[in-house]
């Protein structure tokens, strides 16, 4: 009976938060393309400035882009950093953090809280890993790089404990796996005990890591085999405790990073005793949709593997396309797999790199994986630079998100207490979407004007439209705004017209990079033409 009642609210949440999206993604938003109604450029006193694309910079914007991937385990080398400041490419020695923005730390929770109370970024605790992750997170603090984390619970397939010991002498029930020659234990996920030591493990770090100018994402759930959220095993030996589980960890990660967006994995076995491969109940999707709605985003961690990422993956991703941002991870790792490729009709890790890429690229995926191996020559990041340089360079100039305005109509003179009107095209050079829809951004990111100081070229005054959703710029689908501002009595003089994408929670300084050729301030502002205000 409880299982019914609660697919049911599952049902309901679901229908509810579906309308309340729905509602969301059009309140700001009108944004057909009317770039062929002439009224809307031709503005007397106006000038028309065409802007050019810049197509192939690296651009340091949230959720786009590729991640550069490790771990806190003994394959984490103390030199990480100078290999990856040095790494040989098929173009000669790169810098890596020059093609990524993000370090994506994944690893287990007893490194990042080997005792209770006690975690990994205080300065007093200085276990193995907790060292390893402090020379992480400075290197990455160092090269203008933010942050992501995941937090895998679950020991099978491990030689090591994945859970902390403090949680068994708890008292939390569990079970012996064995990898190899080594036993290890993992907690069962329904265990009461477990959910409430990982509760407030997670609520400590969300304390420290939920701010956005450091942490980039968060991946949940940690649960499962290899922390992917399948072949779960219950202390009921079955799937009883699946949708309840679901509930609880989706909500724990959702109220506790309130800015910094969750991911949650897709495939087939969320939260399921099966293992990825196998196909499982609709109730499969039903869970997946009550994460979404809850405020998730989605990622999946074997692209390019085709025994795991198949259709019904494919038409997940399709289903939710510009609803939720989609990350990937490839599958395939040189070290461990070896000739294993060979089943998925890959004749070498050039074939495989690319099985990888297009797969991302059919699901319109806004992030891609450089992942860590300790030998260099046989790490995916590696393979990438020497055996698919190409496929990095090209993510970067059309994957993800890449926005900027074509075509603007600003006027040239106008008084310092009159209204102006000003039209203004943008557009998507990217395959992904700048996900502003998620609740975690809630819209922050928004189009504004600013008339610049000539001198300095700070902003005297800026001007935010509210209407445009970022989210509803799409690839080959222009949005174009005509939009009236009163210019707030600012004293007369000669300004600097510029455009920018402000974040509004911080006193509309910037937020995000335009993708555009010309002047552009060391701020972000993109300057268009000079106005005497009189």
């Amino acid at each position: 009976m409880f299982n019914n009642n609660l697919s049911i609210i599952l049902r309901a949440r679901t229908l509810l938060a579906g309308a309340v999206i729905a509602a969301a993604a059009t309140s700001c938003s009108d944004s057909d393309d009317t770039s062929s109604l002439n009224h809307l450029w031709d503005i007397n006193g106006n000038q028309i400035v065409d802007i050019k694309p810049e197509r192939y910079k690296m651009l340091r914007n949230p959720l786009t882009g590729w991640v550069l991937y490790t771990g806190l385990g003994d394959g984490l080398n103390d030199s990480f950093w100078d290999d990856y400041d040095n790494m040989e490419s098929s173009v000669g020695r790169v810098k890596v953090s020059d093609y990524s923005n993000v370090l994506f730390i994944r690893a287990a929770w007893s490194y990042f809280n080997p005792e209770e109370g006690k975690y990994a970024w205080d300065e007093d605790c200085n276990t193995v890993e907790a060292r390893r992750f402090k020379m992480l997170v400075k290197g990455a603090e160092e090269r203008n790089m933010k942050l992501a984390f995941s937090f895998i619970c679950d020991s099978q397939d491990k030689h090591d404990n994945f859970s902390p010991e403090y949680v068994k002498k708890a008292g939390a029930q569990y079970y012996v796996t064995t990898t190899g020659s080594v036993q290890v234990w993992s907690p069962y996920p329904d265990d009461p005990i477990f959910q409430e030591k990982f509760a407030k493990f997670i609520h400590d770090f969300a304390a420290k890591y939920d701010d956005p100018d450091v942490t980039m994402f968060i991946s949940g759930t940690g649960l499962g085999k290899w922390g992917e959220s399948h072949t779960v095993i219950y202390s009921t030996g079955n799937n009883d405790p699946r949708e309840q589980v679901t509930d609880w960890v989706t909500d724990l990660y959702i109220n506790e990073f309130k800015h910094v967006p969750c991911f949650i994995n897709y495939h087939r076995a969320l939260l399921a005793t099966a293992s990825y491969t196998e196909n499982v109940s609709a109730l499969t999707e039903q869970l997946i949709e009550m994460a979404v709605d809850k405020g998730f985003s989605l990622r999946n961690d074997a692209f390019g593997m085709k025994s795991y990422y198949k259709d019904w993956e494919r038409n997940f991703a399709a289903a939710h396309r510009y609803r939720r941002p989609i990350i990937m991870e490839g599958g395939w790792v040189k070290t461990s797999h070896g000739g294993s490729i060979k089943g998925d009709g890959y004749a070498d890790y050039a074939e495989v790199r690319r099985g990888e890429y297009y797969e991302g690229k059919g699901a319109n995926v806004n992030m891609m994986d450089f992942r860590y191996g300790s030998n260099m020559a046989m790490g995916e990041t590696w393979s990438w630079f020497n055996e698919a340089y190409d496929l990095v360079t090209e993510f970067i100039a059309e994957g993800g998100y890449r926005l900027y305005p074509d075509k603007i109509s600003v006027p040239t003179g106008t008084s310092s207490s009159g209204n102006v009107t000003i039209t203004h095209r943008w557009s998507n050079l990217g395959w992904g979407y700048c996900p502003t829809n998620i609740p975690q951004w809630n819209q922050k990111y928004k189009v504004a004007f600013a008339l610049l100081d000539k001198t300095t070229l700070q902003p005297v005054k800026v001007y935010v439209d509210e209407r445009p959703c970022l989210n509803d710029w799409i690839k080959g689908k222009p949005s174009t705004y005509e939009s009236t501002f009163n210019m707030g009595n600012v004293k007369a003089g000669e300004y600097m017209w510029a455009v920018g994408l402000v974040d509004t929670t911080k006193d509309n300084q910037i937020g995000l990079q335009i993708s555009a050729k010309g002047d552009i301030t060391p701020e972000g502002w993109l300057q268009l033409t000079n106005v005497n205000v009189n």
